[in-house]
């Protein structure tokens, strides 16, 4: 839908019940291609007043103020976007949007960009706005709760109503991966992978496993859309996806799953083989990661260690594994939220693999021990070699005749 087209809806509804936000005026368009939702910048009101407008498919209202009273417990709210008002008005199609305006107060708002827009313009982002954004993560939803939880439950927590929907399932079909199938080996390589279909379609896989987790609210959809960064602080907005009880690691492997994304190219053979580099370094390591070289990557290799820094409030000695079953079951989490979200095939099978290789990760901790790849149940899954489509190949154990 035209922002021209919402603004005069908004505007409309204004003047019919005498709205003191109301009239609306662009400022500035965030430039994200990816994000369903636009973003803009906004003045408002017969103050004229700058905030932030958001169209999206989500009512944030009822969600809002349970975050930001948590926030402001923890003292917090700071980074927070107050909601100024809520819209519910209707498309072409009579589908219903709704359009949030969040007040956007500072002195330099006007130069203020997404965090999307200053990653993909490599902008410079201060090492204090990515230190505040990941703080904000740890603290604003505090006490945390440890639990002793299955890996089927946490999961499930994070995906949300995401969980075996429609689209979840078809994400998998479109990149041929059947959820009876084990194991996926790499096309070209000798890396075995656990399908992630596999092991979070039946809950009997798990049998009585626990792992130990901390669980808090999550903002539920923790993407470069949704953090303003402003002269001096990054501003959060958009709690609509709000997950109450969650893997308190969820909103950083979020951010940094959609960031990789967003960030590199998957077109070419060699982007391909670099992605799967990547992916298996960021599963490797938690707060040491060390990333490959290559296209796009020194942008990245600086970010993704920066937002890692902060689980040191989480974890406060690195020696402590207690906690990493949860942060790769959060990469887990992350990447079938993206693959079940990107419209691109490539892009579904780049979210494939490096929720594979969390999933991986997992597995072979010492508090899980449950990495025992075999070829009976194992498929090649066609990533390097484009020109084989989507084709899976199924790998059996060779046979041999004693005489």
């Amino acid at each position: 839908m035209k922002i021209v087209d919402v603004i005069n809806q908004i505007n409309k509804i204004g003047e019919e019940t005498k709205d003191k936000t109301a009239p609306f005026q662009v400022l500035k368009t965030f430039k994200s291609g990816r994000s369903e939702a636009g973003v803009f910048m906004v003045e408002y009101g017969p103050a004229n007043r700058v905030g932030i407008l958001k169209v999206t498919k989500s009512n944030e209202g009822k969600v809002f103020q349970k975050a930001y009273e948590l926030a402001s417990t923890n003292n917090m709210q700071k980074y927070i976007a107050k909601l100024i008002a809520s819209y519910k008005i209707q498309d072409k199609n009579k589908a219903i949007l709704y359009v949030n305006l969040y007040d956007l107060a500072g002195d330099d708002i006007y130069n203020s960009e997404t965090f999307l827009d200053k990653i993909l313009n490599e902008d410079e982002l201060k090492d204090s706005i990515i230190s505040s954004i990941t703080k904000f993560l740890f603290t604003w939803n505090k006490e945390h709760v440890k639990k002793f939880i299955s890996p089927m439950e946490i999961i499930k927590n994070e995906l949300s109503y995401r969980y075996m929907d429609d689209k979840y399932v078809q994400a998998f079909k479109s990149i041929g991966v059947d959820k009876n199938i084990k194991w996926i080996s790499l096309d070209g390589t000798d890396v075995i992978l656990p399908n992630p279909y596999y092991y979070f379609n039946n809950e009997n896989v798990w049998g009585d496993l626990t792992v130990t987790c901390l669980t808090a609210y999550a903002h539920g959809d923790f993407q470069g859309d949704n953090i303003i960064i402003t002269e001096d602080k990054p501003v959060i907005i958009d709690f609509c996806d709000l997950i109450e009880d969650c893997n308190v690691f969820h909103d950083l492997r979020y951010l940094e799953s959609i960031t990789l994304g967003d960030c590199l190219e998957i077109d070419k053979e060699c982007d391909r083989e670099l992605w799967s580099k990547v992916c298996e370094s960021l599963s490797f390591g938690i707060t040491d990661i060390d990333l490959p070289q290559g296209r796009g990557m020194s942008l990245i290799r600086q970010l993704m260690s920066k937002l890692r820094q902060n689980v040191k409030l989480i974890v406060s000695d690195s020696r402590n594994s207690l906690y990493d079953p949860s942060f790769h079951l959060a990469g887990t989490a992350s990447g079938l939220i993206n693959m079940r979200k990107y419209t691109s095939v490539n892009k579904k099978k780049a979210a494939f693999i490096y929720t594979a290789f969390n999933l991986k990760m997992f597995l072979k901790d010492e508090a899980v021990n449950m990495y025992d790849p075999k070829l009976d149940s194992c498929v090649v899954f066609n990533w390097k070699n484009q020109k084989l489509g989507n084709k899976i190949v199924v790998l059996e154990p060779c046979s041999t005749t004693v005489s």
